[in-house]
C-alpha cells in the first residue's frame, strides 16, 4: 500500500522520409523513470541481513537509445517487398539506494539490441511467400545482473529465429496459410524455454 506510482518523462527526436515505394525512419528517444516498480532484493525489517525478493520503488532509471525502421516495396523486383527495424538501447538503473549493487547495471529484461527484418514475394496478387528473423541481444532477469548463466529456467538469453509463410487467396471469401516459426528450431529461454519449430495452418472465411 506504500507503493508510489511512475512517473516518467520521455523524449524523442525522430526524422523520417518517404516517398512511392515506402519510408524509412530514424529516431533518437530518452526516457527516465522515477519510482520504477521493479521487482529487487530488500530486507523486509530495517536492518535486518535476511533479504527477500518484492516489488519496490527504485528511485530513478532510465534508457536511451536510437530506432531505425524502413518499408519499401518493388525492390529491385516489382514483386518484392521489404520491412524492418534495428533498435540500440542503453538500459540503466541510476539510483538505488536500498540496493546499490544494482546501480549502472542494466535494466531487468531489456535487451540493449533488437532487430526484425521481414521480406514478402507477391507471386500474385492470390499468392505470396514470407521470409522473416527476429534477433534480441543477452538480457538480465535481475535488477543487479547477477544471473550469469541464460540457457535455463529463469534466464533471460539473446536470439535469433527464422519464420516462414505462405498466403494463399482461395477467392473471394477464403483464404489459406501455412507457416513454420522458428524455422531453424533454436533452442532459447526467456524465463522458461521458448517454443522451437513450430508448424502453423490457417483457414478463414470473411465477407
Amino acid at each position: 500500500p506504500r507503493l508510489r506510482p511512475e512517473r516518467a518523462r520521455s523524449e524523442e527526436l525522430a526524422a523520417s522520409w518517404s516517398d512511392d515505394k515506402g519510408h524509412v525512419r530514424q529516431s533518437l528517444f530518452d526516457e527516465a523513470v522515477r519510482d520504477a516498480l521493479i521487482s529487487q532484493a530488500a530486507p523486509l525489517v530495517p536492518g535486518s541481513t535476511a533479504l527477500f525478493s518484492f516489488v519496490q520503488n527504485v528511485p530513478k532509471v532510465r534508457t536511451r537509445g536510437l530506432e531505425l525502421a524502413f518499408e519499401r516495396s518493388r525492390v529491385l523486383v516489382p514483386q518484392l517487398e521489404i520491412s524492418g527495424s534495428l533498435t540500440l538501447a542503453d538500459p540503466k538503473t541510476v539510483r538505488d539506494p536500498v540496493f546499490p549493487a544494482a546501480q549502472g547495471k542494466d535494466l531487468p529484461q531489456v535487451p540493449r539490441r533488437r532487430a526484425t527484418f521481414v521480406a514478402t514475394w507477391h507471386e500474385s496478387d492470390k499468392i505470396s511467400f514470407t521470409l522473416a528473423g527476429r534477433y534480441a541481444g543477452r538480457s538480465f532477469g535481475t535488477i543487479d545482473n547477477s544471473d550469469p548463466v541464460s540457457h535455463t529456467f529463469q534466464g533471460f538469453e539473446g536470439y535469433f529465429v527464422v519464420d516462414a509463410r505462405a498466403d494463399f487467396r482461395i477467392s473471394r471469401h477464403w483464404r489459406a496459410a501455412v507457416g513454420v516459426e522458428n524455422l531453424g528450431n533454436d533452442k532459447y529461454y526467456l524465463f522458461h524455454p521458448f517454443p522451437q519449430r513450430t508448424l502453423t495452418a490457417e483457414l478463414s472465411y470473411r465477407w
